[in-house]
């Protein structure tokens, strides 16, 4: 009936059409950026489907074949018309549309479908009372539409859809929600709304419910369609800090290029002042790809400017070279203490992981910042490279602190001569600090190894080591040359049971480095001190796996030193390790047991119970040096309550920190979520020694949190 011409342009244009819409409606952003107009692109998916596939023949090409049954189909010749009445039911590809009756003149490729419409596929399902098109200049109107997109469960309710040409439509209303009761939980409307494929979405009179309560409202609405990610406000955030007092937090995303955008951020502390940020990535390629944060709060209360700067760069370099960049600065020593983390859920960096409420005490709790330059040159057999290295006190000042600024690496990865095996590093590094002695060190590290031996295996190992100085402050020049050996005996027994697999390994290993003047030699690294060693280290390690419980493994090792160099207490500590894991269970427990004062010198153990309602864990920290004694106490129930034989959607999660030695708690953190089919609220309190803060949080699914 149609030509095949424009058959095919037709498909062309559903495809590109489809391919926009799925990316608007599963968009993301690098993090979690999610503007006010999230909504509308949804809105505006909907028009993407139904411009083209409500017609079974715009869909359709010449390899494509299309399924009509009707209780009566009629055609006209004098008109050129087919008329399908009654139960119409017209199936292509995965997509259904079933109607009373569908009218199609093929002469002018005007379509008209009535009574009870439904379109189906795989991704929306579209009701409306009528629909009116022209196949060929895409213009109809659409009556009374109901569309529902099944992967996010978006429903968009409105009056007639109009489509004015082939990127314009209007709607006069229209109503979008996530919920699928009614009346909705909550939802949106707006009125004479205008749409432009591909550029952009105008409405007036736009207002938020929750039931039929409207709680927002403005008198005009605006968002760019051009862009997967689009420029626009971000959800704003209402808080209150015992230090910082009532917080207000709003952020503004920029889509600059597919592959480049920025987030500005602007925080108002009654107690502190206005802070600004701005977060900048962009991903030029897989290979070069980075991103920058800075921030800045001058405080009002202390009468300091603060300032935070964050950055990583991947670079793919001339020469098959790659360099890395990673920087970590601020100007005050005491600024995560005085203002804790700011930049929390909004950079990308998987090395700053934050918490779901803003709290990061990662920051807080490191002794240093760092900030690295690398750049490598891989060759054959080993690689060359370049690395500066910054390390910023968050104790006090850094001037004491030695920099590598910077060192210069090559290294000869281990090759296989004549079943000996060798391997070598070569390093130059300018060692710099403002207070005390600077200079230059090479280090001259090769390594030669032999192992024989397969049941039982001897490997032996030699490496000899020059290292040279050149030193200012005091001046002067120092040298060292030292060799070390390592001697290991190996082996293992294996058995299998009916049901677990046990597995021995035990292993003794000899060390033995010679005593070498080291008077006159600076401290900068670990590798400018070698202590005389002469020691004998034994380990034995036990492993059990068995299918039971949900595959459980478990692992317990032994290992101690005997220095042949001390008299009088020649064992070092036992250290014990132990782990075991299965679907119920996770316990792990490390030790150092002394066996001179007969007492445990330091531990570290967890153990978590896990069920289908939650878990429960508790952990203990304890180091006898520095009279650390603390214990973590952990739970998380999932719908813990029932209510007339209904389970209650309420999740509960608790963690404290509680210091043993009279310091009392030192966090402690509670959280409950309560989640509907298309809301939830969430409540959280965490309190530190000199701080509480409590948030108040709704998730309407599909817009994102809103957080108070």
């Amino acid at each position: 009936m149609r030509n095949r011409n424009k058959e095919i342009q037709n498909k062309r244009d559903i495809q590109e059409n489809n391919v926009l819409c799925r990316k608007l409606l599963t968009y993301t952003i690098f993090t979690s950026h999610y503007p006010i107009s999230t909504l509308s692109s949804v809105l505006i998916c909907a028009l993407f489907f139904f411009s083209f596939i409500l017609s079974p023949y715009s869909n359709a090409s010449a390899e494509r074949l299309i399924d009509i049954t009707a209780d009566n189909l009629e055609s006209l010749a004098e008109t050129d018309t087919y008329i399908a009445r009654g139960s119409v039911k017209i199936i292509y590809g995965d997509s259904t549309l079933n109607a009373d009756e569908v009218n199609f003149n093929n002469i002018t490729a005007d379509t008209i479908a009535t009574g009870n419409v439904i379109f189906e596929d795989a991704e929306v399902i579209i009701k409306a009372e009528k629909i009116e098109m022209n196949l060929d200049t895409k213009v109809g109107i659409i009556y009374n539409s109901d569309i529902f997109y099944k992967t996010r469960n978006y429903h968009i309710r409105g009056g007639d859809l109009q489509k004015l040409g082939d990127k314009t439509y209007y709607m006069s209303r229209a109503e979008a929600t996530t919920c699928n009761a009614t009346p909705p939980e909550w939802h949106f409307k707006g009125k004479d709304i205008k749409i432009k494929l591909h550029e952009n979405i105008k409405a007036k009179n736009t207002t938020f419910y929750i039931k039929n309560i409207p709680v927002l409202y403005s008198p005009y609405f605006w968002a760019p369609l051009a862009k997967d990610r689009q420029t626009g406000l971000l959800i704003p955030t209402l808080g209150y800090s015992s230090t910082k007092g009532v917080t207000f937090k709003q952020g503004f995303f920029w889509a600059i290029k597919d592959n480049m955008d920025a987030t500005f951020y602007a925080d108002y502390y009654t107690n502190k002042g206005i802070g600004k940020g701005i977060d900048y990535r962009y991903a030029a390629s897989p290979q070069t790809n980075g991103e920058l944060w800075i921030y800045h709060l001058r405080d009002n209360d202390l009468l300091r400017d603060f300032f935070e700067f964050k950055s990583y760069h991947n670079y793919k370099l001339p020469l098959n070279m790659s360099g890395y960049l990673k920087t970590h600065l601020v100007n005050e020593f005491d600024y995560y203490d005085v203002l804790r983390s700011t930049s929390s859920e909004r950079i990308g960096l998987s090395t700053w992981e934050p918490d779901q409420f803003g709290f990061s005490s990662e920051e807080r709790l490191q002794k240093y910042l760092e900030s690295n330059l690398q750049i490598f040159k891989p060759f054959t057999g080993g690689r060359a490279y370049l690395l500066g290295q910054y390390r910023q006190s968050l104790e006090g000042s850094s001037g004491s602190i030695p920099q590598s600024l910077p060192e210069l690496g090559f290294i000869i990865n281990t090759k296989d001569i004549w079943r000996t095996y060798f391997n070598m590093a070569v390093t130059g590094t300018n060692f710099w600090r403002n207070n005390g002695q600077y200079g230059y060190r090479l280090d001259v590290y090769p390594n030669f190894y032999m192992s024989v031996g397969r049941a039982v295996n001897f490997t032996q190992k030699v490496g000899l080591r020059e290292t040279l100085y050149y030193l200012k402050e005091p001046s002067g020049n120092v040298t060292r040359e030292i060799f070390d050996l390592r001697s290991s005996l190996t082996t293992r027994f294996l058995k299998r049971y009916s049901s677990f697999i046990h597995l021995i390994e035990p292993s003794i290993e000899y060390a033995y480095i010679p005593a070498v003047d080291q008077s006159s030699m600076p401290s900068f690294d670990s590798a400018d001190f070698m202590p005389k060693t002469s020691s004998l280290t034994y380990t034995l390690t036990n492993r059990l796996t068995g299918p039971f419980w949900g595959s459980t493994e478990a692992r317990f090792r032994l290992s101690q030193s005997y220095s042949m160099l001390n008299d009088e207490k020649p064992f070092s500590p036992v250290q014990i390790e132990t782990a075991l894991s299965n679907r119920f269970l996770n316990f792990s427990a490390n030790a150092l047991f002394d066996i001179y004062d007969k007492n445990i010198s330091e531990t570290i153990t967890a153990v978590n119970f896990r069920w289908y309602k939650g878990f429960v864990g508790i952990g203990k920290n304890f180091r006898r040096s520095t009279s650390l004694d603390q214990y973590t106490f952990e739970a998380g129930i999932n719908r813990p309550f029932d209510m007339l034989n209904m389970s209650i959607p309420l999740n509960l999660y608790g963690k404290l920190w509680y210091d043993v030695k009279g310091n009392g708690v030192q966090e402690l953190k509670l959280h409950s979520r309560y989640t509907s089919q298309c809301w939830s609220l969430i409540v959280s309190f965490t309190q530190k020694p000199h701080e509480h803060q409590i948030m108040f949080g709704i998730e309407f699914k599909g817009l994102g949190i809103i957080k108070i």
